[in-house]
């Protein structure tokens, strides 16, 4: 991923060739864990230099926080992107327990490593929010008033995408008007072949395919589901036949004119010595509003969502709050919402980059002379 270096203002940038990472290993002395994007290879490391981009980094004083971050976190969070006319991409956001810097790990066209350090959650949703959200137009209807089951989501944007597909047809074959009734046999099988089909063109597909793990998940779609549907006014039911409802030509309008394409993340932290995913959504973002949708498992292992439909600023607070509750699950301290950390002040050792009291002429960690 190439950003937007103006958006980054405040916020430390390192760029890595791939194989820099065998010697940031060997550099910082960080064995790495499971949750580390990255693996150490001791005989790449061993017949390889770094390259020229490498040396930012080696110099830094935040050489120890980037690498413990990036190759021992406590806590990663796997993003995807995709869906409508937005290009694949797949980046991590990685955190330690050892204070609360946000490392941000992509890559650019070229292949190169690009590592965003954050100083801590909340300056990196100004950042974040600001490159993936839509500033959204407030006041959106609420669509799905209560915890519900997955498969009633399904079906939801199976008929968004259904308004959007005969909208298309419409125009192609020059006629005035919309078919939007077909049969429940139809509708059923024109979903499995929308989720087989992968096409990131559609609402549907989108959401399995970008993110992390919800292909796992078991759908069993029943007769009461699309009734529910049918109550929340995305169709109506006559005996066998399924006509779209109100509901579906206005959310199919508002796809189909400012989808601005899709993200799906998972968070995964280490706990008790083992890895544990912890949460999983997906944010579909258009003009009118950032519709982010989290996925829960109910009491009886059935798959569960929560909607909701909010303006960029309503969403970063309800990430900052997502954020707060998974630390209390990790046991991660909890950030400060609004202090600054006075890096202008801050003092750090030049050898392995931990922080330096004021008053110390050796670093507490590795006893580098300062």
């Amino acid at each position: 991923m190439d950003n937007n270096q103006n958006e980054l203002v405040g916020t430390e940038v390192f760029k890595l060739a791939p194989d820099d990472i065998n010697h940031l290993f060997r550099r910082s002395g960080v064995k790495g864990n499971s949750l580390s994007p990255f693996t150490y290879n001791p005989e790449q490391a061993a017949t390889s230099s770094p390259s020229e981009l490498f040396k930012s980094l080696s110099e830094s004083p935040r050489l120890g926080q980037v690498a413990g971050r990036l190759l021992e976190p406590d806590l990663k969070i796997e993003f995807n992107r995709g869906g409508a006319g937005a290009a694949d991409d797949k980046y991590y956001v990685l955190l330690s327990n050892a204070d609360k810097t946000v490392l941000a790990q992509m890559v650019n066209s070229q292949g190169d490593i690009l590592l965003l350090l954050f100083d801590d959650w909340q300056s990196f949703l100004e950042w974040w929010t600001g490159v993936y959200a839509s500033p959204g137009m407030g006041n959106y209807q609420k669509v799905f008033p209560n915890v519900m089951e997955i498969e009633v989501l399904v079906c939801a944007l199976h008929c968004i995408d259904i308004y959007r597909r005969s909208y298309m047809e419409g125009m192609l074959d020059f006629r005035s008007g919309l078919s939007l009734s077909l049969t429940t046999n139809d509708f059923v099988q024109l979903l499995k072949r929308s989720l087989a089909s992968k096409d990131k063109r559609w609402l549907l597909p989108t959401m399995f395919e970008v993110t992390p793990g919800l292909k796992n998940s078991s759908i069993a779609l029943k007769p009461e589901h699309i009734k529910q549907a049918g109550e929340l006014g995305f169709v109506t039911s006559n005996e066998s036949t399924l006509t779209l409802g109100e509901r579906s030509r206005i959310m199919g309008t508002e796809f189909m004119t400012s989808w601005l394409g899709a993200i799906g993340w998972q968070a995964t932290a280490s706990v008790n010595g083992g890895e544990r995913s912890l949460s999983r959504v997906y944010l579909a973002p258009t003009a009118f509003a950032n519709h982010l949708f989290s996925f829960e498992t109910g009491a009886n292992g059935e798959g569960r969502f929560r909607h909701q439909a909010s303006t960029a600023a309503e969403l970063k607070q309800t990430l900052v709050k997502w954020m707060e509750a998974l630390q209390k699950a990790t046991g991660r301290p909890a950030p400060a919402k609004s202090e600054k950390k006075d890096t202008a002040k801050a003092k750090f050792c030049g050898q392995c980059g931990t922080e330096i009291r004021p008053g110390k002429k050796f670093c507490t960690k590795c006893g580098a002379a300062l």
